[in-house]
């Protein structure tokens, strides 16, 4: 499994939409194994979901992300975690720990309701005003 984390420094990039770099993990049985930092080559969201797709990712953990690019995320199979904060170690370990849904992670503004994940069940959800 590779998971992909839009970073700004040390932290997870406010708006993926704008993210300039993106930390790729490769996981296997709940582990680490290998970790790159790739440069987000375009400004486009088109070519941005593209791009995530062909480095091979299988969940985007992002702070806050646009309709239209979490929908197109979304339909090439890619799980999203959006608005997520943090220190981006503190993030990963969180989620390769099952943790991910600690409230301390919860970007302000979001409401407890909200589901905790996108993708393959959750392909039917419909953004509204912020909220999935």
């Amino acid at each position: 499994m590779k998971i992909a984390i839009p970073v700004y420094g040390e932290y997870v990039s406010n708006v993926f939409d704008f993210a300039h770099k993106l930390l790729l993990v490769d996981v296997e049985n709940g582990k680490e194994t290998n970790r790159s930092e790739i440069v987000l080559e375009s400004k486009f969201l088109p070519q941005r979901a593209v791009q995530l797709k062909n480095l091979g990712a299988d969940v985007l953990v992002c702070g806050a992300i646009s309709q239209e690019l979490a929908n197109m995320v979304l339909s090439s199979g890619i799980i999203v975690f959006p608005f997520i904060t943090g220190n981006v170690e503190n993030v990963l370990n969180s989620y390769l720990a099952g943790q991910m849904v600690k409230s301390e992670f919860r970007m302000p503004g979001y409401r407890s309701g909200a589901p905790r994940g996108l993708g393959r069940q959750r392909r039917c959800c419909r953004w509204q005003g912020g909220r999935y």
